[in-house]
């Protein structure tokens, strides 16, 4: 969970990232690109994956595993309080305490 501004600025953008680890790791030979039980190394992807379509281009991509937590976490009525890891998350969604759960 991050400042919107954060989230939409801060590091490189997954798709372009993503074609070029796994070109690199295709070039070194840690990787191969017709059959991944081959490969010395997973790529696992995240951020702004939400939708089946994002799941879908990250994987032709060349990632192996997707995380697409962040649209689930919104549509459980995930706010954006910044509380995941205090255990006092104003809608019940991260916390483990019964009287913030619903």
């Amino acid at each position: 969970a991050a400042p919107p501004e954060f989230s939409d600025s801060v590091g490189t953008p997954l798709a372009e990232a993503l074609s070029v680890v796994h070109a690199v790791l295709v070039g070194v030979g840690l990787r191969d690109p017709n059959d991944k039980s081959k490969s010395k190394v997973a790529l696992i992807c995240s951020g702004k994956v939400l939708t089946g379509f994002s799941m879908y281009k990250n994987f032709a991509l060349g990632a192996d595993v997707c995380n697409a937590a962040r649209a689930f976490l919104f549509s459980l009525g995930c706010i954006q309080a910044l509380k995941c890891n205090t255990n006092t998350c104003p809608t019940g969604i991260t916390t483990q305490d019964p009287k913030l759960t619903w």
